[in-house]
This record gives structure tokens, C-alpha cells and sequence, in this order.
């Protein structure tokens, strides 16, 4: 089967929302379908809810329907297929809508909160390139008979380089660009790059907060749909957005033992959610503690999100204005040395 792009999580939970709502409603399924196909305001809504209603009247389930069109996340599928053994299709299809919107919502604040540092890392390439091509080459003639210091010699030698190969800049960018997106396709960076980030000093717990509500988030949504542990587990892999915790997934699975031991032991989720999650295991109600964890990270990872953009707006400010004051000094000492030979 040709791989399909699959639906965002704004379109997923608006798709869960009104398939929950119309079936509660006492429509079939087949009549639901044909309702939200005519939704024409977004083409791949339309065509994911047009192939859906086809692949069903060939006998799948819904299910089965879902994993043929290509549209919908694993996880979604295998909830949908415990919902449909279980009679509960409708409280399912309701909580997934819930669990999407709360997906689209996380992506929309970290898309706002690296908005701003994009924002000066470009402000800064672009200082940094007016600096080179345009006022650096007009203050060469001024400076030719001027014995310049090492850091203006530096300058004067990049703005050579960058002023030669100017028309080459735009393509450099792009396989600079096209350069990362490959790199971080690879499974060996993006592991090793992830791993980095975790450990890494302030920002590495923030960033694990956000991930572990998220693993808490569909941890939660995926078992209280009935399926067991491991499959949950199984599913959650590759939802939190961070390579090395999806491995630390895949290996808690592997050990076969208890849910807050292997938490405990490993190196990646916050120490906090075993404890919390021990709690539930003891009791026989790990699905209301997932819940109830799942709501708390939420709220933590709102606040991780906070201090990240706090945390990095005043470092990319330092940067940009260490990177200003040597092009200051850079420019303005042979100024003053020439200024100081005429005296």
C-alpha cells in the first residue's frame, strides 16, 4: 500500500469529535461518514472520511478501514479496535478528540515559543551578512595605508571570502538546510542528538517534561481504551517527539518487568512518574493514576515551555550582542588608531 500522508492532530481531533458526536447521535456509521465527508474546507479530511466510508462498505471494521486509507496514527487505530471489541466506540472516539486537541495545543506552544529565537538567529545572520558584503568593503579604501589589528585583519578576511562567493550564498544555504534534514533523519544522530539534549545542563529537564507528559498523555489515552500494558507501550513509541526516550520505550518493553521499576531505572523520564505510577500499581487503578499524572505533566509542561523561551531569549540577546560589539571593535580600532596617528 502506498504510504499516505497522515492527518495533523487539529484534523484528527476535529475528525474523532464529530464521528463521537453524529454516532452518539444514533446515526450509522456509514451515514456519519457520508456527513463529515462533505466537509470540503480541508481535501485530505474529505478524501481520509470518503476512503474510510469506502474501505467499510468492502466489510472491514473500523479499524481495519483506518489502517487501509493510511491517514490514521497507530495508536489511534489499536484504541479504536479495542473500543469496537469492547462496545465503548463512542467514549473512545470522545477521548481521542480531547487527546488530539490537547497534541495540537502542545505543538502550537512549542511553535510559539521557537518563533522568537528563530526570529533573532535571523536578525542576526542578516547583521552579520550587511556587516560583511556592504559596510566592511566600504571602509577597505579608507583603511589601505592603516597597519589593521588581528581581529579587523580576521574580518576584512571573512568579508573577502563572503564577497567572492556572495552569488553562492542563497545555495550554500539551502544545502546547509537540506544537510540537517538529512542528518536528522538518521536514526544514529537523532538519537545521539536527542540524548544531548536531555542531558544537557537547565534545558535538558525541561525538554524531558515536556516528552514524559506526552509518553503520560498517550500512556493514559491508549490503556484506558483496554489494551494491555505492553501494547500500550508498543504504541506510545515514537509519540514523545525525542528519539533516545522512544529507546528508553523500546527497552522497558524488552525487560518484561513492572511499569514504575523500569521508569525508576531508567535514565530518561522524570524520576517523579515512577513513584506516582507505583502508586497506581498497588492499588489496581493504573489507568484513573495515568490520568490523573497525564493532567499534572500537562500543566508542568506548559510551564517547561515557559522557562525554555525565558530561558533562551536572554542567551540569544547575549549572543547577538557579543557577536555586535567585536564587529564594533573590529570596525572602530583601526578608526582610532588612524585617528590617533593624524593627532
Amino acid at each position: 500500500m502506498k504510504k499516505r500522508k497522515k492527518l495533523g492532530a487539529e484534523r484528527l481531533s476535529e475528525f474523532f469529535r464529530q464521528f463521537s458526536v453524529l454516532v452518539e447521535s444514533g446515526l450509522s456509521i456509514p451515514e456519519t461518514l457520508e456527513i463529515m465527508q462533505q466537509d470540503d474546507t480541508d481535501r485530505e479530511f474529505c478524501l481520509a472520511c470518503r476512503k474510510l466510508g469506502a474501505f467499510m462498505t468492502e466489510g472491514k471494521t473500523v479499524g481495519d478501514a483506518m489502517e487501509e486509507t493510511g491517514r490514521f496514527p497507530e495508536p489511534a487505530i489499536q484504541m479504536i479496535r479495542a473500543a469496537e471489541m469492547s462496545g465503548q466506540l463512542v467514549r473512545t472516539t470522545a477521548r481521542l478528540a480531547v487527546h488530539y486537541e490537547k497534541e495540537h495545543r502542545t505543538e502550537g506552544k512549542i511553535r510559539s515559543a521557537v518563533l522568537y529565537p528563530k526570529i533573532l538567529v535571523l536578525m542576526m545572520i542578516f547583521l552579520m551578512l550587511f556587516v560583511f558584503l556592504e559596510i566592511l568593503p566600504t571602509l577597505e579604501p579608507i583603511l589601505v595605508d592603516v597597519t589593521l589589528p588581528l581581529l579587523t585583519r580576521i574580518l576584512m578576511g571573512i568579508s573577502h571570502f563572503l564577497y567572492a562567493y556572495r552569488y553562492f550564498l542563497p545555495v550554500a544555504a539551502v544545502m546547509i538546510l537540506a544537510g540537517w534534514k538529512i542528518l536528522t533523519e538518521r536514526v544514529w544522530f537523532r538519537y545521539s542528538y536527542d540524548r544531548v539534549i536531555c542531558k544537557f545542563p537547565v534545558v535538558g529537564r525541561q525538554i524531558r517534561i515536556i516528552c514524559t507528559a506526552r509518553f503520560c498523555e498517550n500512556m493514559s489515552s491508549l490503556y484506558s481504551s483496554g489494551l494491555p500494558i505492553t501494547s500500550c507501550l508498543k504504541y506510545t513509541e515514537g509519540t514523545t517527539g525525542n528519539m533516545y526516550l522512544d529507546r528508553e520505550i523500546r527497552t522497558i518493553m524488552e525487560r518484561g518487568i513492572l511499569l514504575s521499576e523500569a521508569i525508576r531505572e531508567s535514565g530518561g523520564f522524570e524520576k517523579k512518574l515512577a513513584a506516582v505510577i507505583v502508586t497506581g500499581e498497588e492499588a489496581g487503578h493504573l489507568d484513573k493514576m495515568l490520568e490523573r499524572i497525564a493532567g499534572s505533566y500537562e500543566h508542568e509542561s506548559d510551564l517547561a515551555l515557559n522557562k525554555l523561551v525565558n530561558l533562551l531569549e536572554p542567551v540569544m540577546i547575549l549572543l547577538i550582542g557579543i557577536f555586535t560589539g567585536i564587529l564594533i571593535l573590529g570596525i572602530m580600532e583601526p578608526m582610532w588608531n588612524m585617528y590617533g596617528s593624524i593627532r
